[in-house]
């Protein structure tokens, strides 16, 4: 009696956590994704990105157009979606290069360089930015500041991902490279370039004077098109459930056991 007790016992806890197993792989509700999305734990996503490096007079002749100016405001970074809002996804299946956060940055413009618009602001987008407990990061974006003045070549934003959401905008030709912070010295620096304000200038003017070159246009469409490659990370506080293997190898090492019990 005592032997087909213990029997008992032992069959419906394991058949208690083969349900539960089961019922949670074929129910994957919404209730997994707020527990992800609610999480107090920052998620990031990183992309690395293998660029070109440009000279100075490739980083004016690729660009579309150039500009002298301050940077106004940084606005509030959004998903790329209709309604800038996270994708309704869990995070694991989060896609770096379609599903992205992107952050546009109002520059006050001083002077046009290249190509001059009519509005004396430009938007430029860089595809970074945190929202919630998810921060996406890059290691060739630009940073900016606020109040901070630039030189900035930029180029059409022909990213499939965020070329077509919200107002019209540009992007940074060739990454943190076609960025300049000028200081009050004369000084046209990058994170890893110095020079002065007058020898980009002078690069800038020798370029426009030049014919326009139909293999320049080509070499921009083929070269400008830079590889990038996205590694993610991931972190989640959930514990998950027990395999069905565990579960039925429990299950045979408990009849095992009390077999060699009798």
């Amino acid at each position: 009696m005592r032997t087909i007790i213990r029997y008992g016992f032992f069959l419906v806890g394991a058949l208690s956590l083969l349900t539960l197993n089961v019922s949670a792989l074929s129910n994957p509700s919404n209730d997994s994704i707020k527990l992800e999305n609610n999480s107090d734990a920052i998620t990031g996503f990183g992309m690395d990105v293998n660029f070109i490096h440009y000279t100075h007079e490739e980083l004016s002749n690729y660009s579309d157009t150039i500009v002298i100016g301050t940077v106004k405001e940084i606005l509030p970074p959004k998903w790329n979606t209709i309604d800038g809002k996270q994708p309704n996804k869990p995070l694991t299946e989060i896609d770096r290069l379609n599903d992205t956060i992107y952050t546009d940055i109002v520059i006050s413009v001083d002077e046009y360089l290249k190509n001059p618009l009519s509005s004396n602001e430009v938007i430029v987008r860089s595809i970074v930015g945190t929202i919630g407990n998810v921060r996406m990061t890059s290691d060739a974006e630009p940073s900016f500041k606020t109040g901070e003045n630039v030189l900035l070549y930029l180029s059409k934003d022909d990213n499939p991902s965020t070329k077509d959401i919200g107002p019209e905008h540009f992007i940074v030709t060739d990454y943190y490279e076609g960025k300049f912070t000028l200081t009050d010295d004369g000084k046209a620096t990058t994170p890893y370039e110095s020079n002065t304000l007058k020898d980009l200038l002078g690069t800038i003017n020798q370029t426009e004077n030049k014919t326009n070159n139909p293999e320049v246009t080509a070499n921009k469409e083929t070269i400008g098109k830079q590889e990038r490659e996205s590694n993610s990370t991931h972190k989640s506080n959930s514990t998950p459930f027990i395999s069905s293997f565990w579960v039925l190898a429990i299950v045979f090492g408990a009849v095992l056991y009390l077999k060699k019990g009798t």
